[in-house]
């Protein structure tokens, strides 16, 4: 006998094997569901809040390179303008 092959497995062990508890067509409690429900909520609301704390902070950024840019230019007008007096 070649014992070289490898060895064959049959077409069934590729299948997924679920629980039992889920074949057998057993349905969520009320209590599962809720539990459910509420932890979605959850995670939709971090997922919320961490975008409205990205948003706030990028708001931030662009005041004050806002504000930064008016310094800037408030400076160069004022050294242009007085570049030209001489006492």
């Amino acid at each position: 006998m070649n014992d070289t092959l490898a060895p064959v497995r049959s077409l069934g062990s590729d299948r997924l094997r679920l629980p039992p508890s889920t074949t057998d067509g057993a349905h969520l409690t009320l209590a599962d569901r809720l539990e459910l429900r509420i932890g979605l909520w959850l995670l939709l609301r971090s997922t919320r809040r961490l975008e409205s704390a990205r948003d706030h902070h990028e708001h931030a950024r662009l005041l004050a390179n806002a504000r930064q840019l008016a310094v800037r230019e408030h400076a160069a007008f004022r050294r242009d303008a007085l570049g030209g007096v001489r006492i």
